[in-house]
C-alpha cells in the first residue's frame, strides 16, 4: 500500500497520526490480534481496500518483533526470492528443507511474520510460508486471492493453518466516519455520500478523490466543514480515462458498467471485438480466467453520459439474451414475465431491498396471485416500510387461489408480525391456530418453531424442530428446522451437536443463504469478546439493527444499554420482545443497579432462573457469573450445582464462579487460565488481579523469594539479594510450590506478574 492509500484511512494531511483510522477497522484489528499465538490470519481483500495498512496496524500493537516480507512482481521470478531477506547471508544451499529450518532458527518465541503481497510468492516461497504456518502460531498474511495464487497460500486458509479476514470496502458510515476524523473535521453528509458512491468504499479510490479535491480547491473546508464544491458529478481524475471513447468503446464500457464481472465470452457477444478492445487498451478493464470487470470503481460513475436510456435498454436486453443474469437488467429490458421479475426480486430482496422493491412492483400488475405481492411485503419489511409491507401483504391476502398460495400468505403474515410488529408470540398462536392440509404441516411447524426461537425459548424451540426433523421434512421446512437446532444447541450448552448441524446446514444446496447466514449470526452471540465493548462500535452495531428485520435488535440494544450503565450513561435504548437470549431487561436492570452502586446479585440471579427456566444454559452460566462477580458466589455456585460444561466459555465461568466462592489462589489462577484459554482476556485480567492479591498462606519470606522468582531472577540471584543461601531460597521455592499448586516459575509469572 502506498502513502497515498494509507491517508485514506489515517488521514490526508501529511500530519496526520499513521494509524488514527483503527477506530474503523476495529472489529478487525481486534479479530487480528486475537488470533496471534494461536493460528495466525490470512487478510485478504480486493486492490486497495487497504490489507497492508491493517497488516502495519496489528503488526504496530502486537507488542512483538516484527519481521516483515513483501512479495513482488519481482521475487515472484526468483525461487525464494521473497524469503531472501529472512535467510542468513552464509546459507548457501536453497533447499526447502534448509530454507524452512533456517526460517525456524531465525524467528524467535517473540517473533512476528508479516508475509505482505504473499499472491506474488514463488511457489517455492508459498510452500515454505505453508510450512511455517504449520508450526508457528504468529503469522500474518496478506494476500489478494483473485486471479493467479499459489496453492500453498489458497491453502493457508483452505486448510485451515490460518483464520481467514476478508477486508471489506468501508460502508457509508464508515467512509464517512473515516473521512472526518482523517481530514481532521466534519464532512458535510452530501459530499460524504458523494465520495462513499464515487469510490465505493475503496480506501484507494477515496483516497485518489481527497488528494485530488485538495490540490484542485474542490474539497475545501466551508464554515468549519468540508465540502466538495467542484463537479457534482464525476472528477476530472476519473473522466478522462473515457472522454474521446468511439461509439464501440462507449457502447463496451457501459455493458461493463450494467453486467460486471461478466465473462469475455458473454461480453464479446453483446458488443464489438473493437469496442472492447479500445476499453482493454485504455485499462479500463480488469480481470482474470476469462472475467472482466471495470478497472476502477469511479469508472462506472464516469460512464454516465454514455448510458442514455435508450443505450440501456438495448444493452440490457442484449446481455439477457446473452444469458447475462444481473437482477437489476431486468428494470431496463423489455422482460415483463412476472415469474422472471418474481424470482429476480426474491434473489436480491435481503443485499438490495430498493431493487426488490421495483422488481416486485413491475411484476404486480401481470401477476394474477399473491407472490409479487409477498415479495414486495418482505422488500418492504427489509427497509423498514412497515405500513408499505402489510398493504403488500393485504393485496396478496387477495390473490389467494389454492392451498399453495394459503401457505405462502400465512407464512408471510407470521414473518411480518414477528419482524415488523415485533410480536413473535402472536405469531406462534397464529401458526398453530392455522387449517391447512396435513401436508404442509412441516412448513408451518418449523415456521413456529424460528417464532418460538425469537421468543427466547430455545428449549421449546428444539423440540418442535426436533418433531420436524425426524418426519423428512421438505427442504424449506428442514432449512428452518435446522436453523433453530444450530441455535438452540448452542445455548443449552451443546457445542458439538451445533457444529455437526451447522455443517448439514452449511452444505446444503437446497437451504437458502438467508438461512445459513442467520444460523452463523445466531451462534455468534454466545461467542466469547476477548475485549472490553467499545460504545461507539455498539451503536453502530444497534443502529444496523434499527431497519429492516432487526433480528437482533434486542441483543444490540441490551448489550449497548449495559455498557451506557458501566460508563455512567442512561441507556439509549432498550429490549423488545424479539430475541434470542433470554432474561435481556432484567440483565440491563442488574446492570443499571450494580453501575449505581446498588445491590445487584439478586437481579442477576433472577436473569439466571429466567434462562434455566428456557433452557438457556450458556446464558444461566453467564449471569450466575455476574451475580457472583456482584456478592453472590455462594448463591451461583448452589445453583451450579456439580454440572458440568461442554463449551470453553461455559467451562471457564463456572470455573471463575466456583473460585470465587472458594477465594482459594490455585482456584482463581486457574479460572484466569480458563478464561484466557476460551478467550476471555478481560475476565482473566479479573480472576489475576484477585490472585494478585492475595499471599496463598505463604510466609513472609516465601512472599519474598516467590515474587523475585516470578520477575526471572536465578535462585542465586535471589540468595544475594534478600542474602540467603541457595539452598534456603530452593526449600522457600519448594514450599511455594507446594502451597500454590504450581510447579513452575512461568505459573509464579502469571500469579504474581502485576495485571495489565
Amino acid at each position: 500500500m502506498t502513502l497515498a492509500e494509507e491517508r485514506a484511512l489515517s488521514g490526508c494531511p501529511t500530519t496526520a497520526s499513521p494509524i488514527a483510522g483503527q477506530r474503523w477497522r476495529k472489529p478487525q484489528i481486534t479479530f487480528a490480534l486475537d488470533r496471534m499465538g494461536r493460528r495466525g490470519v490470512l487478510v485478504t481483500g480486493e486492490p486497495g481496500v487497504g490489507r497492508t495498512w491493517l497488516a502495519r496496524v496489528v503488526a504496530a500493537l502486537s507488542g512483538f518483533e516484527v519481521r516483515w516480507v513483501v512479495a513482488t512482481e519481482t521475487s515472484r521470478s526468483i525461487p525464494f526470492g521473497a524469503l531472501t531477506a529472512l535467510l542468513p547471508p552464509d546459507l548457501t544451499e536453497l533447499h526447502p528443507i534448509t530454507v524452512l529450518a533456517a526460517l525456524r532458527r531465525g524467528l524467535g518465541p517473540r517473533t512476528l511474520l508479516v508475509v505482505d503481497d504473499a499472491h506474488l510468492l514463488d511457489e517455492a516461497s508459498a510452500t515454505t510460508v505453508l510450512a511455517l504456518a504449520s508450526g508457528f502460531p504468529r503469522l500474518l498474511v496478506t494476500a489478494q486471492l483473485t486471479g493467479p495464487v499459489p496453492d500453498a497460500v489458497l491453502a493457508l486458509a483452505k486448510d485451515g493453518f490460518l483464520d481467514l479476514l476478508t477486508l471489506r470496502p468501508f460502508g457509508r458510515e464508515d467512509a464517512a466516519g473515516a473521512l472526518a476524523q482523517g481530514i481532521g473535521g466534519p464532512v458535510a453528509p452530501a459530499t460524504a455520500e458523494l465520495l462513499w458512491r464515487w469510490s465505493r468504499g475503496n480506501a484507494r479510490a477515496l483516497t485518489d478523490l481527497v488528494q485530488h479535491g485538495m490540490a484542485h480547491g474542490s474539497f475545501d473546508q466551508l464554515d468549519g466543514v468540508w465540502t466538495w464544491r467542484g463537479d457534482t458529478a464525476v472528477p476530472p481524475t476519473a473522466a478522462q480515462p473515457v472522454s474521446g471513447l468511439s461509439a464501440a468503446g462507449a457502447e463496451a464500457l457501459c455493458a461493463l458498467v450494467l453486467a460486471e464481472p461478466v465473462s469475455v465470452d458473454a461480453l464479446t457477444r453483446v458488443v464489438s471485438p473493437e469496442g472492447f478492445a479500445e476499453v482493454e487498451e485504455r485499462g479500463l478493464v480488469t480481470g482474470t480466467a476469462g472475467t472482466v470487470r471495470l478497472a476502477h470503481p469511479m469508472l462506472a460513475a464516469a460512464a454516465a453520459p454514455h448510458l442514455t436510456p435508450l443505450r440501456r435498454r438495448r444493452l440490457a436486453d442484449r446481455l439477457l439474451a446473452a444469458d447475462v443474469v444481473r437482477p437489476h437488467l431486468l428494470l431496463d429490458s423489455a422482460v415483463t414475465d412476472p415469474d422472471v421479475l418474481v424470482a429476480a426480486a426474491r434473489a436480491v430482496v435481503l443485499e438490495r431491498p430498493e431493487l426488490a422493491v421495483q422488481l416486485a412492483e413491475r411484476a404486480l400488475p401481470a401477476d394474477p396471485g399473491p407472490h409479487a405481492a409477498l415479495v414486495l411485503a418482505d422488500a418492504h419489511a427489509e427497509l423498514g416500510a412497515v405500513a408499505e409491507a402489510w398493504r403488500a401483504h393485504s393485496v396478496a391476502s387477495q390473490r389467494v387461489r389454492d392451498d399453495e398460495d394459503r401457505l405462502a400468505v400465512l407464512l408471510a403474515q407470521a414473518s411480518l408480525t414477528i419482524w415488523c410488529d415485533r410480536t413473535p408470540s402472536k405469531a406462534v398462536e397464529l401458526l398453530e391456530e392455522a387449517h391447512l392440509p396435513v401436508r404442509f404441516a412441516a412448513d408451518v411447524e418449523s415456521a413456529a418453531a424460528v417464532a418460538v426461537l425469537f421468543s427466547a425459548r430455545p428449549a421449546d424451540a428444539l423440540r418442535r424442530a426436533e418433531r420436524v426433523l425426524a418426519a423428512d421434512p421438505p427442504p424449506t421446512a428442514w432449512g428452518r428446522a435446522t436453523l433453530v437446532s444450530v441455535a438452540a444447541l448452542v445455548m443449552a450448552d451443546r457445542p458439538h451437536e451445533a457444529a455437526e448441524a451447522m455443517a448439514r446446514l452449511t452444505s446444503s444446496t437446497d437451504v437458502s443463504p438467508y438461512y445459513q447466514g442467520l444460523a452463523r449470526s445466531v451462534a455468534s452471540l454466545l461467542r466469547p469478546d476477548s475485549d472490553a465493548p467499545d460504545l461507539a462500535v455498539l451503536r453502530e452495531a444497534h443502529l444496523a439493527q434499527t431497519t429492516g428485520r432487526g433480528a437482533f435488535r434486542s441483543e444490540a440494544a441490551a448489550t449497548l444499554a449495559v455498557t451506557e450503565a458501566a460508563a455512567g450513561l442512561p441507556s439509549s435504548h432498550e429490549p423488545d420482545d424479539v430475541a434470542v437470549l433470554p432474561a435481556l431487561r432484567t440483565w440491563v436492570a442488574a446492570a443499571a443497579r450494580a453501575a449505581r452502586g446498588e445491590p445487584s446479585s439478586e437481579l442477576y440471579l433472577a436473569a439466571a432462573r429466567e434462562a434455566a427456566d428456557v433452557g438457556s444454559v450458556r446464558c444461566t452460566v453467564y449471569y450466575l457469573a455476574a451475580a457472583a462477580e456482584h456478592g453472590a458466589a455462594a448463591e451461583a455456585v448452589r445453583a451450579l450445582g456439580d454440572r458440568t460444561f461442554e463449551a470453553p466459555e461455559a467451562r471457564a465461568r463456572a470455573a471463575g464462579i466456583r473460585a470465587r466462592a472458594s477465594r482459594s489462589g490455585p482456584d482463581l489462577l486457574a479460572a484466569a487460565r480458563a478464561h484466557r484459554e476460551a478467550g476471555l482476556r478481560a475476565e482473566a485480567e479479573k480472576f489475576e488481579s484477585l490472585a494478585h492479591g492475595r499471599t496463598f498462606g505463604l510466609t513472609r519470606r516465601e512472599l519474598e523469594v516467590v515474587r523475585h522468582a516470578a520477575t526471572g531472577m536465578t535462585d542465586r540471584a535471589i540468595a544475594e539479594t534478600l542474602v540467603l543461601s541457595v539452598r534456603t531460597v530452593e526449600s522457600h521455592l519448594a514450599a511455594a510450590y507446594r502451597k500454590l499448586a504450581i510447579s513452575s516459575r512461568q505459573d509464579l509469572a502469571e500469579l504474581f506478574a502485576q495485571p495489565g
